[in-house]
């Protein structure tokens, strides 16, 4: 067995997988966000050397993959980053947007992975190597069915309860206790949060456990959040024309923990649009080593990752 390292890096947290003949050791460094003025490269590297810090990293390795959800789009930046990871980890580094980690540890092969943290991004691949991404349009342009739409629309929810022009909802006082108040100062500690994307996401929390308490409200957020993934997925599966076993859908990301609210309401819209929701066969960083092998249907998708690519 090769030595390998697999980054998993989102806006909550960086996590750091390191393969060696002896087993596994797990790393978890901060998450980033874009900044104003920034390409992100800096601000990613700084999370992997947190991340590296806390384990002992092998002077060489054989390969190092990054699934990034803040992969620097411009093909100089990209550069970059492989270089430095290079450099910094020991081994020669592929950088990929976390989606093309996720669904290779997900599935492994054709289907289409919901990929549902913060953010929201589809992945669809077919036997071919043939894919389609769908979303990824971030907070303000798209995020259907993320942490973030799920938590803006529950905020939403709650203050609409408060001025009473919406239904009452167990939202209200859950968000006073997440903003610590319902003053001016309380509002303005929210808003001028650097984290505001992160923070708001977090509410999702609250959401789902209040759907799971029957609160109406709440249940019909979660339930408009599974008609949006549902809709992305079979939207991806129509552009792909997949078929047969191809005809698959799986996830990553805490928020579709299986049997709760929204796991329950996706597999009811998938079932319904005749697509099966299928259990991962594991989670984002077991998909290093897929990528880094080249097996599976991966191969035309790399290269479109890949700096002068297609992606």
């Amino acid at each position: 067995m090769t030595v390998t390292i697999t980054i998993d890096g989102g806006k909550s947290q960086l996590r750091m997988l390191l393969r060696t003949p002896e087993g596994r050791r797990l790393a978890v460094g901060p998450g980033f966000s874009y900044r104003p003025h920034e390409d992100g490269v800096d601000r990613i590297l700084a999370a992997v050397r947190d991340a590296a810090a806390t384990i002992a990293v092998p002077s060489r390795v054989a390969g190092v993959v990054a699934g990034l959800t803040g992969l620097p789009g411009e093909d100089a930046e990209r550069r970059r980053l492989a270089h430095a990871l290079t450099g910094l980890l020991g081994g020669p580094a592929v950088v990929v947007e976390d989606s093309v980690l996720a669904h290779a540890g997900v599935l492994g092969g054709a289907g289409v992975v919901l990929c549902v943290g913060t953010g929201t991004t589809v992945l669809a691949v077919a036997a071919d190597g043939a894919h389609a991404r769908l979303d990824g349009w971030g907070p303000h342009l798209g995020d259907r069915g993320s942490a973030y739409a799920v938590g803006l629309a529950g905020m939403r929810a709650a203050t609409a309860a408060y001025d009473r022009t919406g239904p009452g909802t167990e939202l209200a006082d859950r968000l006073v206790a997440a903003l610590g108040g319902r003053d001016l100062a309380a509002l303005q500690r929210y808003y001028r949060d650097p984290d505001l994307v992160p923070r708001t996401a977090a509410f999702a929390v609250d959401v789902l456990d209040a759907a799971d308490r029957a609160d109406p409200v709440a249940r019909r957020i979660c339930a408009g959040a599974a008609t949006d993934l549902a809709a992305a997925a079979q939207a991806a599966t129509a552009r792909l024309r997949l078929d047969g076993a191809e005809r698959r859908v799986s996830y990553s990301g805490r928020l579709l923990a299986p049997g709760n609210v929204l796991h329950r309401a996706l597999s009811a819209e998938l079932a319904a649009r005749g697509l099966p929701l299928v259990a991962p066969r594991a989670e984002p960083l077991d998909g290093g080593p897929t990528l880094l092998d080249g097996t599976g249907p991966y191969a035309r998708l790399l290269a479109d990752q890949s700096p002068g690519g297609a992606a």
